[in-house]
């Protein structure tokens, strides 16, 4: 009875007390089955009684009785020849599902730097054929041809609509850097911009293959294309360059250890060690042997480790003791050094920092509290004079000034001098009235334009031509009062921002802070979203080519420059910010992985 009941409708409105009997809910009265045993047992008088006694409730379920009589149907039919044929039949190329399959296939091969012949694999292809039979699977020059095309319009588009002024405003900051591989040259261009809600972004514009010498020329020409990579390519484009800060520490570094013997050779000492270990197995596993013996962290050299090591299988010479502690010195010394390299090459940093950083830096070279022995002192001596050498122009970089003064964090307190804030506050007055001549001229533009088109049409008499002459001269002459008038209002934005206290150096956030004042310093605000982009290294282009050396894989080490520009930093850009598995990055917003 238990499977009849689940099977009728009729069964909501009853229960079954007895096995021959069953007594409708609504009025309780006792309605026979006609038997006791399960094979002559039915439901005709449950439906008689709901119809004569209770007509509405008789309505309701013979609707849904009615209803699921449908259903049993349709799941229980049998499948026509054709419906069989149907799910094995392959899906034509114009199919929606097949273009959704191609388009999840080649962001698969761009996000996890797969090689083209990736779709040939016979792995691949059983996968395929087992998740989706219906799916015919391309050939490796359809991907790489039609489809990254496809992928890469879809990019150049989106980057386009990222950078126009309405979102990146009417400054942009440009980062740059080569890299060679085995077949390939390739120069990228970073592009860097506050946003409108004042936050940081940066967008690979373009990875270009590069044929010939690397010439300051010809760098050139590439750059007029989509940048520069040099000092001499950037003032040959006639554009503002600065060199990359982290890469200049390294060279003040590099100048510290030639000043000392017995530095380089601590150093050679320590990368003999390094290397021995690096490519003995049998070494490796003994060291890890005594670190565990001794209770050592399990780093790849420990010094007391690997005395011991030295003392039992001899091979070369550890450091001295006099050694070791020339080397705590040198890490006591190359400290500050570091950390200011993981300042300027963080990714939210901006040339604001240079100036801070290094005043910093030549206050503890010169501190007599750091380490005492006569090979540091002279290290750090070289590094000092070298350090003024290469950063001896950094106070009269106009980029670099204003983007610390525009930096509510430090301002004009990072300055060597006050001639520094004299020419800083000239700056900014050029750069308002470069803004202010340019919107000038656009409205002159705009006005000339407007009088020539209505000349034309109306053909208006000299008396009227003059009186339009004089009310022109009379706009003219308000226009110098406007323009005056804009003036003092900048001088006093300056003063006043100057007066305003810095913000907290570590914690503080200056695009927050321009964000939550700009109504205050509405003419500052331009020239800070303007400078505050420029990063200080060029370490943003430098990370591209981490995914070069993915691209360029022994499977693919044949892949054109052509392809490798469409594939080089795509794929970060394929992920969306909040992965979607069903519908792939290119329909998702994927603005949120540019940094």
């Amino acid at each position: 009875m238990d499977r009849l009941k689940f099977k009728s409708a009729v069964w909501k409105y009853y229960t079954q007390p007895t096995p021959e009997k069953a007594v409708c809910n609504t009025c309780n009265e006792g309605v026979s089955m006609g038997a006791t045993t399960g094979k002559n047992k039915n439901t005709s008088n449950l439906w008689s009684h709901l119809r004569i006694h209770h007509p509405e409730l008789y309505e309701t379920a013979q609707k849904k009785q009615e209803s699921e009589s449908h259903q049993d149907e349709a799941t229980s039919s049998q499948p026509t020849i054709e419906d069989m044929f149907q799910k094995q039949r392959k899906w034509t190329s114009s199919d929606d599902r097949s273009k959704l399959m191609d388009k999840l296939v080649i962001e698969m091969i761009v996000t996890d730097n797969q090689p083209f012949t990736v779709v040939s694999d016979v792995g691949f292809k059983r996968l395929m054929a087992t998740a989706e039979p219906r799916y015919a699977l391309k050939s490796e020059k359809y991907y790489r041809t039609e489809k990254l095309q496809e992928v890469h319009h879809k990019i150049v588009e989106k980057i386009k609509a990222l950078i126009q002024p309405e979102n990146a405003g009417y400054s942009l900051s440009f980062t740059t850097d080569c890299w060679s591989g085995v077949t390939e040259s390739l120069m990228s261009l970073t592009c860097h911009f506050i946003g409108a809600e004042w936050t940081r972004k940066q967008v690979i514009l373009n990875t270009r293959a590069m044929h010939g010498s690397h010439t300051g020329e010809y760098l050139k020409e590439t750059f007029l294309n989509i940048g520069a990579n040099i000092v001499k390519g950037m003032r040959l484009a006639e554009l503002p360059d600065l060199s990359c800060t982290a890469h200049t520490l390294q060279l003040v570094v590099n100048d510290g250890r030639a000043s000392q013997r017995a530095v380089t050779d601590v150093i050679a000492i320590l990368k003999k060690c390094a290397t021995h270990f690096h490519h003995s197995i049998l070494g490796k596993q003994r060291l890890r042997d005594i670190q565990r013996e001794l209770g050592l962290p399990e780093h790849n050299i420990i010094q007391r480790a690997l005395t011991i090591y030295c003392g039992e299988h001899g091979g070369f010479a550890g450091p001295t003791a006099h050694q070791w502690d020339l080397v705590s010195n040198l890490i006591e010394t190359l400290l500050p050094i570091k950390e200011v390299t993981l300042q300027v090459s963080h990714s939210n940093s901006s040339a604001s920092c240079i100036i801070p950083c290094l005043t910093v830096l030549k206050m503890l070279l010169e501190d007599d509290e750091g380490p005492s022995t006569k090979g540091i002192r002279t290290l750090r001596q070289a590094m000092r004079e070298s350090l003024d050498k290469r950063f001896s122009k950094v106070e009269d970089t106009k980029t670099v000034v204003l983007a610390c003064l525009l930096d509510p964090r430090y301002k004009s307190h990072a300055f060597s001098s006050p001639t520094t804030l004299s020419k800083a506050k000239g700056w900014l007055k050029e750069e308002e009235d470069a803004a202010t001549q340019q919107t000038t001229q656009e409205e002159h533009a705009a006005t000339e334009g407007a009088t020539m088109e209505e000349q034309v049409a109306t053909e208006r008499a000299s008396t009227e031509e003059q009186a339009a002459a004089y009310g022109t001269r009379e706009n003219d002459g308000n226009t110098h009062k406007r323009q005056r008038r804009e003036h003092a209002s900048f001088r006093s934005h300056v003063h006043l921002y100057l007066k305003e206290p810095v913000i907290d150096r570590r914690k503080g956030d200056p695009l927050q802070w321009w964000r939550q004042n700009e109504g205050r310093f509405k003419l500052l605000a331009k020239q800070a979203r303007k400078f505050l982009c420029a990063p200080p290294s060029s370490v943003p282009s430098e990370r591209v080519f981490s995914e070069v050396s993915a691209i360029y894989e022994s499977k693919r080490s044949r892949l054109t420059g052509e392809h490798a520009e469409q594939l080089c930093g795509r794929h970060q850009k394929v992920v969306p910010e909040k992965q979607n598995e069903e519908h792939g990055g290119l329909d998702e917003d994927w603005s949120g992985q540019i940094c």
